[in-house]
């Protein structure tokens, strides 16, 4: 007569239990990873944030006619020469600019968004607005200008972008500085 051999029970149970311990730690591995990819993609939308608001805001307060540059809590408007900036303006055409951030968050863990509005030879308008770039907090203080040194040529911009993981929003300082205000300042 011949025996079946095959697993005993406890033999079973080890097995299990070496397959629920392999498939908890690929588990823990996935989730782990997922979260390092969330926090990349917030770090990356605050990267682009930073580099286009910065990239923006500084070529136009250079170039701005100095009597022109305004802060009034929540918008900065400027008036800029044409050079490609609205191709509906006539190429010697003034083009007014004005920057706020935006009233709402603009998606899920998004923030709110750096708005830009410009218009040939006349003020802007709210219809004119357009997004340019999201990523800052949800809050009041996103952008502040402090254009107490505006005599001089500079602006001190302050920019507040969403918390990462770990909370804490980023903030970003930097002086901005009219050219044409700089050289004819003694």
């Amino acid at each position: 007569m011949k025996r079946n051999g095959g697993f005993s029970l406890v033999e079973l149970m080890v097995a299990m239990v070496i397959g629920l311990v392999i498939i908890l730690g690929a588990g823990r591995l996935f989730l782990t990873v997922f979260q390092t990819n969330r926090q990349v993609e917030t770090l990356s939308e605050k990267q682009a944030a930073v580099n286009f608001s910065v990239e923006i805001l500084l070529r136009d307060i250079r170039r701005a006619d100095p009597a022109s540059i305004n802060w009034n809590g929540e918008m900065l408007t400027l008036i800029v020469p044409n050079r490609g900036d609205l191709v509906s303006c006539p190429g010697s055409g003034d083009v007014h600019k004005a920057y706020r951030i935006s009233s709402t968050e603009v998606g899920p863990k998004l923030g709110r968004a750096l708005e830009m509005g410009q218009r040939c030879g006349d003020s802007v308008q709210a219809g004119d607005f357009d997004q340019v770039v999201a990523g800052f907090e949800d809050n009041d203080v996103a952008f502040i200008i402090d254009d107490n040194l505006r005599d001089r040529g500079v602006l001190v911009v302050k920019l507040s972008l969403i918390s990462t993981a770990d909370g804490a929003p980023d903030s970003v300082e930097f002086h901005a500085v009219n050219r044409t205000a700089a050289v004819t300042n003694e």
